[in-house]
């Protein structure tokens, strides 16, 4: 009973939803306002992670990715950014990418120390390939890339000791 409750809230938030984005559509078109949708499927993924107790940290993982790249591309859409400047702003990618390892991180019970390792390494990526792209560093910051291998490779081994430790 509870079950179908929660699904015919969800429907009628969806059309809500849905109608909301054909009304604002007509007033800016949909050149400007389709990064809506996976905004709003990433504040579906997260409002379903909390609504059905907090249990599958995956929806975490999906709902932030989602959220976040559809308000980058918003820049886009709404002129912050110009399309052809997607050659300087690319690392953006790698950091949503670490912002949502994170988040996975935190939500997750067992805090895998992988899961952060991932997350971290694709923050440096992100912030050093922005800091590249502007000009703020040289191109020998990319000889230092096998440092990241090293770093994730030690959490990674870390994580497992941890583990193995806690089962004894």
């Amino acid at each position: 009973m509870e079950r179908d409750r929660l699904g015919t809230v969800w429907a009628g938030l969806g059309l809500i939803g849905l109608g909301i984005a054909f009304v604002v559509a007509q007033w800016i078109g949909w050149d400007r306002i389709w990064p809506l949708f996976p905004v709003l499927g990433g504040i579906g993924f997260l409002a379903w992670y909390a609504l059905t107790g907090f249990k599958d940290e995956g929806l975490v993982f999906v709902g932030i990715m989602a959220l976040l790249v559809g308000l980058f591309f918003f820049g886009f859409t709404l002129g912050f950014w110009e399309w052809g400047q997607m050659g300087d702003l690319w690392p953006v990618f790698p950091l949503i990418g670490g912002v949502a390892f994170l988040a996975l991180f935190f939500a997750e019970r067992t805090r895998d120390v992988g899961t952060l390792g991932v997350g971290c390494a694709a923050l440096i990526v992100g912030v050093v390939g922005l800091a590249f792209t502007y000009g703020l560093v040289g191109s020998d910051i990319w000889r230092f890339w096998p440092l990241l291998l090293i770093l994730m490779g030690v959490l990674s081994l870390v994580g497992g000791l941890l583990r193995t430790s806690r089962r004894k």
